[in-house]
C-alpha cells in the first residue's frame, strides 16, 4: 500500500511556498510546527481515500472479504466466504470488465477467455470432430472423455448415468443453476449439434473445479455461453 509521512508532507508544503525572506519556513521554527500539525488531518485524508481505492478495485492486497462480500451482491455474483479471496477478486475483477475484449462473444473461445479469467482452471471445445472421410460429426461424451472411466464418474459427482445402468451424461448445464433439473429436462434429448464440451487442456480430459465455486462456476456458464447451447462438463469437483 502507498503511504505518505508526516515528514514528506511537510517537505511539500515547505516546496509550494514563494522563494523570499516573508515566505522562509525555519526548521523547528513555529510555520514549520504549523505544517507538521495540518500534516496529521492531510495524512489521514490521504490514507482514507487510498483505502477507498482500494476498496473499489480488486487488485491490491489491502482488498478484504468484507469488500468482496460487497462487490458480490452488487455484480450478482454467488458469494462465499469459503473460495479464496484471490478467486474472490478474479471473478469480481472479470464482472467489472464484462463484457471484456473478446468481441465475437458467440465464439466458444470467449466462453473460455470469461471462465479463465474467473480463476477456473478449464477449457472449452466445440463438438466438431473429423469423422475421417472429410466431414465433420459431432459426439457424445463417452466418445470424447480419456481417463475415467464411466463407472468413476456415476460415483462421483460426474455421473454417466441417472441410474445404475447408465443413461445419459447427466453432468450439463443449459438453463438452471440446479443441475438436477437440467439433468432431468434435458438429459440425452438435446441436439448435438447444440452442445459443446469444457473440460480439461486436451479434449476429452477431465478439470478440476473448487467445489465451492460449484454453482459460481454453473452461473458464468450460464451467463457467458449462447442460451440455446448445452455444455458437458467434463469436471471433478475437489
Amino acid at each position: 500500500m502507498f503511504t505518505i509521512t508526516q515528514d514528506t508532507l511537510v517537505k511539500l508544503s515547505r516546496m509550494l511556498y514563494p522563494t523570499g525572506r516573508a515566505f522562509k519556513m525555519p526548521f523547528g521554527g513555529i510555520l514549520e510546527k504549523l505544517h507538521t500539525n495540518l500534516a496529521l488531518s492531510e495524512q489521514r485524508a490521504i490514507t482514507d481515500a487510498l483505502s477507498i481505492l482500494d476498496s473499489a478495485i480488486p487488485d491490491n492486497p489491502n482488498f478484504t472479504s468484507d469488500d468482496a462480500t460487497g462487490w458480490e451482491k452488487r455484480l450478482g455474483l454467488i458469494s462465499n466466504p469459503l473460495v479464496s479471496l484471490t478467486n474472490r477478486m478474479l471473478a469480481i475483477k472479470r464482472k467489472m470488465n464484462h463484457p471484456g475484449d473478446i468481441l465475437p462473444r458467440q465464439n466458444y473461445l470467449y466462453l473460455q477467455n470469461q471462465l479463465q479469467a474467473a480463476g477456473f482452471n478449464v477449457f472449452v471445445y466445440e463438438n466438431i470432430f473429423d469423422d475421417g472421410m472429410g466431414g465433420k460429426i459431432p459426439k457424445i461424451p463417452s466418445d470424447v472423455l480419456i481417463g475415467p472411466s464411466m463407472s468413476q464418474f456415476m460415483y462421483n459427482d460426474h455421473q454417466y448415468g441417472d441410474s445404475q445402468m447408465g443413461g445419459a451424461f447427466t453432468n450439463i448445464c443449459v438453463s438452471y443453476l440446479d443441475e438436477t433439473i437440467d439433468n432431468n429436462q434435458y438429459g440425452s434429448n438435446m441436439n448435438l449439434k447444440s452442445t459443446f464440451f469444457i473440460g480439461g487442456a486436451t479434449i476429452g480430459s477431465v478439470a478440476y473445479v473448487d467445489a465451492n465455486r460449484r454453482l459460481e462456476f454453473r452461473q458464468l456458464i450460464l451467463k457467458a455461453k449462447p442460451t440455446q447451447t448445452l455444455a458437458y462438463l467434463l469436471v471433478k469437483y475437489i
